[in-house]
């Protein structure tokens, strides 16, 4: 059989406050435990019913696993084109502020292509990869 996983992984971090305002990682630390959602249209172009929650671990990192298993169920028959990420919450109530760091507040995050595919039992996998994405504090202290 020649059924398709597709993989999305990725980071959440929470910007460090000397960073407010900017699109910078720059003294960033890893996020556990925030949920993103994977987002894709399907054929037709609509959004798919389901959409993927995906937690990341205790270094920030997440893996997301969709259920479509062809190519043909991706809007224009790719799933780069046809999926994004977004931030859904941060279980950290002092980092919990979405920011749009590669647009994943507004457009959603795109999907990159790094080259990762491995054939394994009846399935072909391809990992994609997004981000890095960001919550950041509600409550800076102030500039001086």
């Amino acid at each position: 059989s020649n059924k398709l996983l597709v993989k999305v992984e990725g980071m959440v971090y929470c910007q460090s406050c000397a960073q407010r305002n900017t699109h910078s990682l720059e003294g960033a630390k890893p996020l556990p435990k925030a949920e993103v959602s994977v987002i894709c249209h399907n054929a037709k172009n609509r959004v798919m019913v389901r959409c993927h929650r995906a937690v990341a671990n205790d270094n920030g990192y997440f893996l997301a696993e969709l259920d479509e298993t062809k190519v043909s169920d991706f809007y224009m028959g790719d799933p780069r084109k046809a999926c994004y990420v977004r931030l859904r919450a941060s279980p950290d109530f002092e980092c919990n502020n979405p920011t749009n760091i590669n647009y994943s507040s507004i457009e959603g995050a795109p999907l990159r292509d790094e080259g990762k595919r491995w054939a394994d039992h009846d399935y072909y996998n391809v990992m994609y990869a997004t981000g890095p994405l960001a919550f950041r504090p509600a409550i800076c202290p102030p500039k001086h």
